[in-house]
């Protein structure tokens, strides 16, 4: 009898069951990525001054978007960690009183005009197509990228993909305006840098990250855009530059989104399966198989950093270290294997000690897992 009782049960759910699986994956609307910026468009970041006043800006071709850095402060509902982040990323000094605007992630638009320069006659850098699809989950919406990627010219192992969204107009709860205001920032490292290389990946915002954003698709669906940024070098070029732009307008909504009320119950069943034995499939593949990694300043030798690496269940190379400036080491790193449950340390030595922290940029290759970028911030060593 209970396992009838047991039956019926999952005969009255399966509907419901294959109702929810479809709602949650299928797309409420997709736009696709196109119109890259012309060559001469520059990416302006202007740090709003805490009275919400943004930057004059010269040329009404640049591509504005603002920062808000001072919720804290004004108790304002705007996000502002992305924009602390970004700004520390940018190693600016934030003023309350005036705004602070880059170029490109230059200070100065002469910068950014000379870098381009450099690049016009390698120009696209990339091709990049792909949709975005926005899906309802939980009381809010999450946005998946799926992208093809192909740099046309090698590109240094530093390069990121910025994704930005933003809103046209917006008004916090204190009755403050801003244009074209960043909501969430997302940088993207697993890409292939090689010329001619194709990527083919999802890029995601996720829904809990919107939400604690304050971004909200049902209650203010217009005036959002999503907004690619590479920034890196050549190979062989040391200048950091932007390598390509793109604004796309996010559409959020349908005049009419459907749902197929009469699913097959056993295949959104089995899709369920398939799903979640996927995920916590590749979950198991990272819990014993991304290292651990670690470090610390050598109590005997000047200047130099330990970091210590173990190993899981798999093989792991580290293709790559870097630190970011002002650090400098004192040689270039060479790649390295470290075989499967083992504990390597690797002495870094560097130039001089500098009083900012240390950071580092780790590309490692896990059997299996593919290639991943890491970062490791290491207070300095100077009192």
């Amino acid at each position: 009898m209970q396992k009838i009782a047991a039956l019926i049960v999952v005969l009255l759910l399966s509907p419901a069951i294959a109702i929810a699986t479809a709602e949650r994956n299928e797309a409420v609307v997709s736009t696709t990525i196109d119109n890259v910026e012309s060559a001469e468009t520059r990416l302006i970041e202007c740090f709003t001054s805490i009275s919400a006043e943004d930057c004059a800006i010269n040329s009404q071709d640049d591509l504005v978007l603002n920062w808000w850095p001072w919720s804290d402060e004004t108790n304002s509902n705007w996000p502002d960690d992305d924009a602390k982040a970004r700004a520390g990323e940018l190693l600016l000094n934030l003023s309350q009183n005036n705004p602070l605007s880059v170029a490109n992630e230059e200070l100065t638009v002469g910068q950014a005009n000379e870098n381009r320069q450099q690049i016009e006659d390698l120009l696209p850098i990339i091709s990049l197509s792909g949709e975005l699809n926005v899906y309802e989950e939980l009381d809010g919406h999450r946005v998946e990228i799926p992208i093809t990627m192909t740099p046309l010219v090698n590109l240094s192992d530093s390069t990121i993909m910025y994704i930005y969204l933003s809103k046209e107009y917006s008004i916090d709860d204190h009755n403050r305006r801003l244009n074209n205001l960043v909501y969430e920032m997302k940088p993207e490292f697993g890409f292939s840098n090689q010329e001619n290389n194709s990527t083919e990946t999802t890029w995601i915002l996720s829904e809990s990250h919107l939400s604690a954003a304050g971004v909200d698709f049902a209650e203010s669906p217009y005036g959002w855009s999503v907004t690619f940024a590479l920034f890196g070098e050549l190979e062989g070029s040391d200048t950091n530059q932007l390598l390509y732009l793109n604004q796309v307008e996010l559409s959020t909504q349908k005049e009419n989104v459907e749902l197929d009320q009469f699913l097959v119950p056993i295949f959104a069943i089995v899709f369920g399966i398939i799903v979640i034995t996927t995920i916590l499939g590749n979950m198991y593949k990272e819990e014993h198989g991304m290292p651990i990694i670690s470090g610390y300043w050598h109590r005997e030798k000047a200047n130099c950093l330990v970091v210590e690496f173990t190993t899981k269940s798999r093989r792991m190379e580290i293709k790559s270290l870097e630190a970011d400036a002002p650090w400098k080491l004192s040689s270039r790193f060479k790649s390295r294997f470290i075989e499967a449950n083992k504990s390597v340390n690797i002495e870094l030595k560097f130039k001089q000690p500098e009083t900012t922290d240390c950071r580092l940029h780790i590309k490692l290759e896990v059997d299996e897992l593919g290639v991943w970028t890491q970062f490791l911030a290491i207070t300095t060593n100077i009192d």
